[in-house]
């Protein structure tokens, strides 16, 4: 069953790979670096680095599908489990993860919790690996 549905995972959250492949051309003209591990394409530095700094609110890590990105390298062996715990949810929830996920953070907001460590998608990832 697992082949059947693998597949279908990518192709479900393909929409959200396109979107962070958009950083690919950016991070490689400022110096950033690509790699693929796990089955992820992942984007460490440049203006990814900046992105992630200025913009995520300096976030070592994000994940958009099967991209994700990293200020540095150092970052994305530190984060690499827990943000493959985020390319399973791409899989699961598609192009609905990123309204989701906004929701989740906009819900904590209003309740006066922690809008990215209480959003019920990061809690797994967290659990799984702190």
């Amino acid at each position: 069953m697992r082949a059947i549905t693998r597949p279908l995972g990518y192709l479900w959250a393909l929409p959200n790979t396109l979107l962070g492949t958009c950083f690919v051309l950016p991070a490689l003209l400022s110096g950033g670096r690509v790699r693929f591990e796990r089955g992820a394409m992942e984007i460490h530095g440049g203006f990814t680095k900046w992105f992630l700094a200025r913009v995520a609110r300096g976030a070592s890590a994000m994940t958009l599908g099967h991209v994700i990105l990293g200020q540095d390298r150092w970052a994305l062996d530190w984060t690499r489990d827990h943000e493959h715990v985020h390319v399973g949810q791409y899989m699961r929830w598609g192009p609905f993860f990123l309204p989701a996920y906004a929701l989740s953070s906009f819900l904590c907001w209003r309740r006066g919790l922690d809008p990215y460590r209480d959003n019920r998608f990061e809690r797994p990832a967290f659990e799984q690996f702190p």
